[in-house]
């Protein structure tokens, strides 16, 4: 709701392009008007695989159930989050659930569908019910309309079951839809015999073939945001809102064509990387900048590595912009001070454990080194780093975890997690692709989507579902709950420092981890160690680096780690202090 959704204001750009006219109306942020309050809480603040928002609109798509209902409450809503959900927090969310077929109704009533030949849905993470219910509604009263559904929710598989089961879909778009998409309205606005489109299943054929994926992005158009703004400029409130404008430099990512992360649920074939060229970043940028706003949320999955190069550089330049942008935990300080200097004020970091063992289970493709030392540069250099610690991975070893809860108090003047959890087994991942090869026993679509699809029948569910329960040996409710209560605990001090004042050849390290002040002096050699192991460093390249004996290395860099000043992990020495000018 914050952001306007990148890939359809695409499409509207692709089709007013071809002089066909396109109109986005955001039920979403009229739903924020209905609703108040709890908009918030259910699309930001409760965890995704609740899917409290299908369930909202899950009366509206698929009729009443009160069975189901009940089932949703003490199987899902309490059986993790009665503190959340509370009883008057589920009267309120019974009320509002009641009152959303009504809101459907009524935009069905003030919309001039008489404009429209096609009406596309764009459905991702919990917009499936929604999207339903009303893609019904206007199917029911006006049947010359063709519907038409996509998005994240309606890749491969899923977008064909979702033809079949639902009779008044008439096409889905199973993948990338940049030229699938506007090539389908073009055919049906001139009444022509629909042809095979790649990436189209349609209700008649009930199949599709494999849709092509864009490999030169500057050729994709500017997205056009226009009917976002204009729906905020008419709203009571939405006009507060902090509205971050997404674009989007690259596709896929490098990291998972090695060797894709074992949790990692997004989709195989999108995961070829193509990124734009750096000019025509630039130009989108500006493009943003000039027509809606400087605070740009760029969407890839992972930063291109030649834009620390290329881009990176030329965006030092462009002032009074502020970027968000994930990264792999893997950057040099240099990396991350070319991040600041080019007004990355947030960074996404793919982090998910702080244990060489768990990072391998997932085939992170880094060490607790990369992850400790962007915690520390983002904090150096003023960038917020967000990011997720995760457990339950198969295989783990609940030692690992008790290491972990011995190591969190030395980080603690660090950004602690965003959010943590359990591990989610999502369509697509290695988890759900060769479950035996992870000694998972059985694997189904998640309990949650019996209560909410409660008219589908298990294969239907199978087909339609993204997240899954697994059944494996997991005991780590019992080893988590420890990790849970440091986690909190590190979340709840914002005021602990570990910094380091250089001055000659001196340095002063000021620490209030503990909750009192200790300071530490060290010159000459001691002094030079620290700084040297603002990068991790192995003791032969630290011999290198200092004549002296090994053995008075040794010494100073063994007292670091006993004063948890620094950390040897993977053969490599890290200071953990942050430096300061």
């Amino acid at each position: 709701m914050k952001s306007p959704p990148l890939g359809i204001s695409m499409f509207k750009s692709a089709l007013l392009k071809d002089g066909i006219g396109c109109d986005i109306h955001y039920v979403n942020l009229l739903l924020d008007e209905e609703i108040g309050r709890l908009h918030s809480m259910i699309a930001y603040a409760t965890p995704i695989e609740l899917m409290l928002g299908e369930w909202l609109f899950a009366s509206s798509a698929f009729g009443e159930n009160p069975g189901a209902d009940l089932a949703f409450l003490q199987e899902v809503l309490w059986k993790k989050y009665k503190d959340i959900f509370t009883p008057s927090i589920v009267k309120e969310l019974f009320e509002i659930r009641d009152r959303l077929p009504s809101f459907l109704d009524k935009f069905v009533e003030e919309t001039d569908w008489s404009r429209y030949a096609v009406v596309g849905f764009s459905s991702s993470f919990q917009q499936h019910c929604a999207s339903l219910a009303l893609a019904k509604r206007i199917k029911s009263k006006f049947p010359e309309i063709q519907i038409l559904f996509g998005g994240a929710n309606c890749f491969g598989t899923k977008g064909e079951a979702l033809c079949r089961l639902f009779p008044f879909i008439d096409y889905v778009c199973t993948g990338e839809g940049d030229e699938a998409v506007p090539k389908l309205i073009k055919t049906l606005l001139n009444d022509d015999p629909v042809p095979e489109i790649p990436g189209i299943v349609s209700r008649n054929s009930g199949k599709t073939c494999e849709s092509g994926l864009v490999k030169d992005l500057d050729s994709l158009p500017f997205p056009d945001y226009s009917d976002y703004f204009d729906t905020l400029k008419s709203g009571r409130k939405l006009t507060d809102l902090d509205t971050n404008i997404p674009i989007e430099t690259s596709r896929g990512c490098w990291w998972g064509e090695k060797k894709q992360c074992t949790f990692c649920g997004f989709n195989p074939r999108g995961m070829l990387f193509r990124c734009k060229s750096p000019a025509r970043v630039l130009d989108e940028i500006q493009y943003v900048q000039d027509n809606y706003g400087n605070k740009i949320h760029v969407a890839d999955n992972i930063m291109a590595q030649q834009y620390f190069q290329t881009l990176l550089p030329q965006l030092a330049d462009q002032k009074g912009i502020k970027f968000f942008w994930e990264v792999k935990a893997s950057l040099t300080s240099e990396q991350v001070r070319l991040l600041a200097c080019a007004g990355i004020t947030e960074l996404q970091v793919g982090i998910e454990s702080l244990n060489d063992s768990v990072l391998r289970l997932m085939q992170k493709g880094t060490k607790l080194i990369h992850n400790i030392q962007i915690l520390k540069w983002g904090k150096q250099f003023g960038i917020d780093v967000s990011y997720n610690i995760l457990w339950g991975f198969p295989g783990e070893d609940p030692n690992e975890y008790a290491a972990m809860i011995q190591f969190i108090p030395k980080i603690r003047h660090l950004a602690p997690p965003n959010s943590y959890g359990h591990i989610r087994f999502d369509r697509f991942s290695a988890y759900w692709k060769e479950p035996s090869k992870y000694r998972i026993t059985r694997l189904v679509p998640s309990n949650v989507y019996r209560h909410i699809f409660h008219s589908l029948p298990e294969d239907d569910l199978y087909d339609i579902a993204h997240y899954f329960d697994a059944e494996y040996n997991d005991i780590s409710e019992i080893y988590a709950q420890d990790l849970i209560a440091v986690l909190k605990g590190w979340k709840s001090r914002t005021d602990a420092v570990l910094d380091v004042f250089t001055s000659g050849k001196s340095i002063t390290i000021k620490d209030t981890r503990k909750g009192t002040m200790n300071e530490y002096n060290y010159n000459d050699l001691a002094a030079d160690l620290y700084l040297q192991c603002d990068t991790a460093q192995t003791i032969q390249a630290l011999l290198k680096m200092n004549p002296v004996s090994r053995t008075g290395i040794q010494a100073v860099l063994d007292q670091f780690v006993a004063d948890d000043l620094m950390i040897y992990s993977g053969g490599k020495y890290l200071s953990l202090g942050v430096l300061r000018s």
